[in-house]
């Protein structure tokens, strides 16, 4: 922790250095508190019977090789079509626990929760550690185009409306970001939570006939593991680059998604795919 907050004290030299200044705190990484609401459960999905008169073994959906729980909101029915809304859990989080936080979705849409291919604790990664922004920007950059391929596929297999919409806490945040700057075209909007962009993946000018999507991102102030700093830079280079970015800070909030947080990331998701 005291090399977390050196680094947090020499920001400004970090952030000009390129130097990763959350590395060894997104190894300590687990899954945000429980957020009031029910719990996300997968949609019926096909089964497999072991044998013709015992067993039966329910087989999770998978797009693209990643598995993901899915569920529908405001008495939408699953074979409707509707906006698409992928939420990416953290590092030791799981699909349901990052599930929670999209629980006051109200209005008609399709909710995919992917799983992480690496086990973590009680729960799964999308990343391995780093140490540098480098080696960061390497390993995470995969990550980005395979939620991409995810999103393609889904919306190849589901009836969907709209540009699906992307969020995601922490690790889910940084992928986010990733996929906003790598992909989007794949996407209509991204709304990172506590994460920040690799340094490394900023464009140094904005692609010819690359959509510029909104990014609107969500971060406390007091997050020691993710410290804001990096959202700020974030945000602050992809305004610079013609993006429409914004950040919504949360006074003395840590790393967590609080209910007040909860309820904006919703309110942007939801403004956002009932916009024309």
């Amino acid at each position: 922790m005291s090399r977390v907050n050196r680094l947090i004290a020499s920001l400004a030299i970090v952030l000009a250095a390129g130097v990763s200044f959350a590395a060894s705190a997104c190894r300590k990484e687990g899954p945000p508190p429980p957020l009031p609401g029910p719990p996300v459960v997968a949609m019926p999905m096909p089964t497999a019977t072991a044998t013709a008169t015992t067993t039966t073994t329910t087989v999770e959906p998978e797009a693209a090789g990643l598995r993901f729980l899915e569920r529908v909101t405001g008495g939408a029915n699953a074979n409707d079509p509707l906006p698409l809304i992928v939420g990416i859990h953290g590092r030791g989080g799981r699909p349901e626990h990052f599930g929670r936080a999209l629980s006051m979705v109200t209005i008609r849409a399709r909710v995919i929760l992917p799983y992480a291919p690496t086990p973590a604790g009680d729960g799964f990664s999308w990343l391995p550690d780093w140490t540098n922004d480098a080696d960061f920007a390497r390993d995470i950059r995969p990550v980005a185009d395979r939620i991409a391929a995810m999103i393609t596929d889904l919306v190849a297999k589901r009836r969907t409306v709209g540009k699906p919409v992307v969020t995601g806490f922490s690790q889910g945040g940084m992928i986010s970001f990733a996929i906003a700057v790598t992909h989007p075209e794949v996407v209509g909007a991204v709304f990172p939570i506590s994460g920040f962009l690799a340094p490394p993946l900023f464009p140094s000018v904005w692609p010819p006939g690359a959509p510029k999507i909104p990014v609107y991102a969500f971060h406390g102030t007091a997050d020691a593991m993710v410290p804001i700093e990096g959202a700020r830079f974030t945000v602050r280079r992809l305004k610079e680059l013609g993006l429409d970015a914004r950040l919504t800070e949360y006074p003395g909030v840590g790393h967590r998604v609080v209910p007040e947080m909860q309820r904006d990331v919703v309110a942007a998701i939801e403004e956002a795919l009932q916009s024309p």
